[in-house]
């Protein structure tokens, strides 16, 4: 088993945008992000590119929860960690059918590396479809629909912030983060109501791994 798992790395339109996601394998630490265990993820990628800037930032998602079907919140809305680097020049990544690279660096130890384990928990809800335009049309839906509009104030959450990225040739995620809070707002209406939205346009919400 590697210590962590790398899915769905998918570049800007401009090429100098690299998101990608983190999971769990042997190991748990990941941080903020040191400039070695970043250069680390862009090589495992063949990225020769030196990193400008990046951003790492744990969630709860619906996507990549490994035990989904066992039953409860924590369950159905594991830990993970989105990766976002920036970098000066171009650079490609040929990406990857719905699947994982393992990873056998960790990040250097910081007190940042505890800090998923504790609430308030950001909330990133996400699915993939096989059409652009569905995604962007759901995408859509989630920000404004009025029944999820109403939940979303009754969480007291801010709007969210949405993408789409394209993480193959026939599929694009939709990765809209919610807001953040205890296990009452994972157990409340919004984030479920946002998974029924995706479900009902057809969307995977469960990592095929």
């Amino acid at each position: 088993m590697s210590m962590l798992y790398l899915w769905h790395p998918s570049v800007s339109g401009d090429g100098k945008v690299l998101d990608c996601v983190l999971t769990r394998g042997d190991s748990d630490q990941v941080g903020g992000g040191s400039e070695r265990f970043v250069s680390a993820l862009a090589s495992t990628l063949e990225i020769g590119t030196i990193p400008l800037k990046w951003a790492i930032k744990p969630y709860r998602c619906n996507f990549y929860s490994e035990y989904w079907s066992e039953g409860g919140w924590e369950s159905r809305w594991d830990f993970i960690w989105r990766v976002t680097v920036h970098f000066k020049a171009q650079v490609a990544v040929r990406p990857l059918k719905l699947g994982y690279l393992g990873i056998d660096d960790i990040d250097d130890y910081s007190p940042l590396v505890e800090s998923y384990k504790f609430d308030p928990f950001s909330c990133l809800v996400a699915g993939s479809f096989a059409s652009e335009e569905k995604a962007r049309e759901t995408a859509r839906r989630i920000a404004n629909d009025r029944e999820l509009v109403t939940a979303r104030k009754n969480a007291a959450a801010q709007d969210p912030v949405i993408q789409v990225l394209r993480v193959d040739e026939k599929a694009f995620h939709l990765r809209a983060a919610l807001g953040s809070g205890e296990a009452s707002f994972f157990q409340g209406e919004y984030p479920e109501l946002a998974l029924s939205f995706l479900e009902a346009a057809g969307a995977v919400t469960h990592v095929r791994g």
